[in-house]
């Protein structure tokens, strides 16, 4: 299994390297969607090629005319749900994104761009149902699949999503609709901000609390030989939401133990 990062929302990853690097992650995932200008996106598609950084870029269908041979590319992130910075088209439907793989996703495939198809925002039953959904409508089927997985507020790395028994179940799940596809988990985490159960506030993880958990959830991925997994995410933000507690590196960009939590895990 590789180990990899969510860094970057498409800015520049240059001064990023090194330290990524020396903390030992192989893959950089990095948000493309929402950049309009030809020549930044090329740069973009440039700047790791010869890093020992792999990159993962997420586009939208019309990006994929720029993605060459060997580029790994996500098609979309998160369809199945909504998206803040875009509420006309999000979410997508589960047909519409299979026409869009049909369409746009099959000829970049056939030019040799790895395209990972799915990219749904959990192994819940909804989820699950949304990418079935879309897979049984796929003329060709995808070779690679990205998911994303999170535990909610109180889930630890060991309960399941409901409906479910334990989280082998929810990958056999997963497995039923894919078969032998290939898997990428290109988002899983924990936060430092405040929890809630039942709409009641619980007292935050320590960063030495999600750096035990993560430890937890690189085993477990590891344990299921997916191809690569990567963490969400590398930086804070400037708020104490627990959208912005998730990074590795706080707001003053310094690391948190959670940076070295996959160092332990055998492969």
């Amino acid at each position: 299994m590789y180990f990899g990062i969510n860094a970057g929302f498409g800015d520049s990853l240059t001064p990023e390297i090194e330290s990524l690097t020396t903390l030992g992650f192989t893959e950089v995932r990095q948000d493309l969607q929402y950049l309009t200008t030809p020549e930044i996106i090329h740069q973009r598609l440039q700047e790791l090629t010869k890093s020992r950084l792999r990159p993962l870029w997420i586009m939208r269908p019309e990006q994929l005319k720029y993605a060459t041979a060997k580029n790994r590319v996500e098609l979309f992130n998160e369809p199945n749900i909504s998206n803040p910075r875009d509420t006309v088209t999000w979410p997508i439907s589960p047909e519409t994104y299979a026409n869009l793989w049909n369409t746009v996703a099959i000829p970049a495939v056939a030019r040799g761009v790895i395209v990972f198809a799915g990219s749904i925002s959990n192994l819940d039953r909804r989820s699950l149902a949304w990418l079935q959904t879309a897979w049984s409508r796929m003329s060709v089927k995808p070779t690679h699949v990205s998911i994303h997985r999170y535990a909610g507020s109180t889930g630890g790395t060991t309960k399941p999503h409901k409906g479910f028994a334990n989280r082998d179940e929810e990958i056999s799940a997963l497995r039923d609709i894919v078969g032998n596809a290939i898997i990428a988990v290109t988002e899983f985490g924990y936060h430092n901000g405040r929890r809630t159960r039942w709409g009641l506030p619980l007292c935050a993880y320590s960063p030495w609390d999600v750096r035990t958990l993560l430890t937890e959830e690189w085993a477990f991925w590891s344990e299921h030989r997916v191809e690569s997994a990567y963490l969400y995410q590398l930086n804070d933000g400037p708020s104490n939401k627990p959208i912005d507690r998730f990074g590795i590196r706080n707001i003053n960009q310094q690391w948190k133990p959670g940076a070295t939590a996959h160092w332990n895990v055998l492969i």
